[in-house]
């Protein structure tokens, strides 16, 4: 009688070995689950953030192309019968440091304009940029332009190299400076 009352004893602590180990190959799963959870979500944050900074910078490439590009076109475009019209357009996408250069050399070149009774229009065909660093970038726009005047018509393309600073949240032209072209 004894051996048959140590059979069934056997036989449940067996069996509870059995549930443990299956209790502890459970957990195990659960956190290695877990662990690949957490390291899926980790990833996925690090990513979607990568993306998002490249989508900002990208952002910022665009728009001080755009600025850029304005420039060279509002440079560019004028009518003797309208100047500060298109020196104002030049000076609304300038920072102060462009300004008083450009202030400083334009009264000659204002006067030559309407003495020619000169009418330029531009158009920007192209724009390179640098890379973006601690808030400053650089461009070179090529410029198309057409100029009709008392002293005869021309067509030109000019390549302008402008700096470009970043201030209260938009692109200013700091500096330009026309990029000389070997024929």
């Amino acid at each position: 009688m004894t051996d048959d009352t140590s059979g069934p004893e056997e036989h449940s602590s067996s069996g509870e070995q059995s549930t443990g180990r299956a209790s502890t190959v459970v957990l195990i799963v659960i956190a290695v689950l877990a662990a690949l959870l957490v390291f899926t979500a980790t990833l996925s944050v690090t990513e979607w953030r990568k993306a998002n900074n490249l989508r900002q910078a990208d952002t910022r490439r665009q728009t001080a192309a755009t600025t850029a590009a304005q420039f060279g076109v509002a440079l560019f475009t004028y009518d003797y019968n309208d100047l500060p019209a298109a020196k104002a357009k030049v000076l609304g996408l300038a920072t102060p440091t462009y300004a008083k250069m450009y202030d400083t050399s334009s009264a000659a070149e204002q006067a030559t304009i309407a003495r020619l009774k000169a009418r330029e229009t531009a158009r920007a065909s192209g724009v390179f940029l640098t890379d973006v660093v601690r808030n400053r970038i650089a461009a070179v726009v090529v410029v198309n332009s057409s100029l009709q005047s008392t002293s005869g018509n021309r067509s030109s393309v000019t390549y302008l190299d402008v700096a470009l600073v970043r201030q209260g949240g938009a692109w200013k032209v700091d500096a330009v400076r026309a990029v000389p072209i070997s024929s």
